[in-house]
């Protein structure tokens, strides 16, 4: 993959990781949830979902789709103990897209965050189903 192309890939991964930082940093000053903010991290994390899944780091664009649907589900959502897992989830993810520009250049250093989306995503995935079973819509309104 050409080099401009990465070095595009990771101002936008840091771009967008800054903003989901807002997000998150704002959800965690709150007292009670605010469902905006859930559908606002979905809609930031899809940028990322559609840049990674066209530039073929599909693992990673699966992690962020799995992100996006349960903030996007989240963001319909009342109860406030599922909305604490999607927040603690928002904050792993934060986390794991702080590491990824540092290999993004390097594949066989990249292939070890595999397992961490495959672990990630089925947690998304297992949330989804038990928390919010009875919401269909994992897009914003």
């Amino acid at each position: 993959m050409q080099k401009e192309m990465l070095d595009a890939f990771v101002e936008e991964l840091n771009l967008i990781r800054s903003e989901l930082m807002s997000i998150t940093n704002e959800q965690m000053k709150l007292k009670t949830m605010n469902k905006e903010l859930f559908a606002k991290y979905g809609q930031a994390i899809d940028r990322i979902y559609g840049t990674a899944m066209t530039l073929g780091f599909n693992d990673l664009g699966k992690y962020c789709k799995a992100m996006k649907d349960v903030c996007y589900m989240c963001s319909q959502y009342t109860h406030e103990v599922g909305q604490k897992k999607v927040l603690r989830m928002m904050i792993e993810c934060n986390d794991v897209l702080a590491k990824i520009p540092d290999c993004i250049y390097k594949i066989e250093e990249f292939k070890k965050f595999s397992r961490i989306f495959l672990v990630e995503v089925t947690k998304a995935e297992r949330l989804g189903k038990i928390e919010f079973s009875s919401i269909t819509r994992k897009s914003c309104a």
